[in-house]
């Protein structure tokens, strides 16, 4: 499929603070300052990419715990027979350190809303 040219340029007069905004969100995005407001202007959806990174990490985190818990879970059921108090220490001390991992990303996400 052939891109239109992009051949009509639109200006705009900003504040060195405004530009300063508009350049720090755009490279929140990764995108160029021009393709953030082309975005902008035509009313399309536009996502930060530390969102993006904040939303894997909490998935990478909430993968961990699943399985820690799945874990956790088969412990219960053998009724800790041939499992060492150490190797379930480990398994609650892993988890509560999954839940402090989790913890700065939803305030990264909580924080971008």
């Amino acid at each position: 499929m052939k891109k239109d040219k992009r051949e009509i340029t639109l200006k705009s007069y900003v504040t060195k603070k405004e530009y300063s905004q508009i350049k720090q969100l755009a490279k929140q995005t990764g995108f160029s300052v021009s393709e953030y407001m082309r975005r902008i202007l035509t009313g399309q959806r536009i996502e930060s990419r530390l969102d993006q990174e904040a939303f894997l990490s909490a998935l990478k985190v909430n993968a961990d715990l699943g399985r820690l818990g799945g874990l956790f879970k088969y412990y219960l059921a053998q009724g800790f027979k041939n499992v060492p108090p150490s190797e379930i220490r480990k398994v609650l001390h892993d988890i509560e350190d999954r839940q402090r991992q989790l913890r700065p990303v939803i305030s990264k996400i909580r924080d971008t809303m």
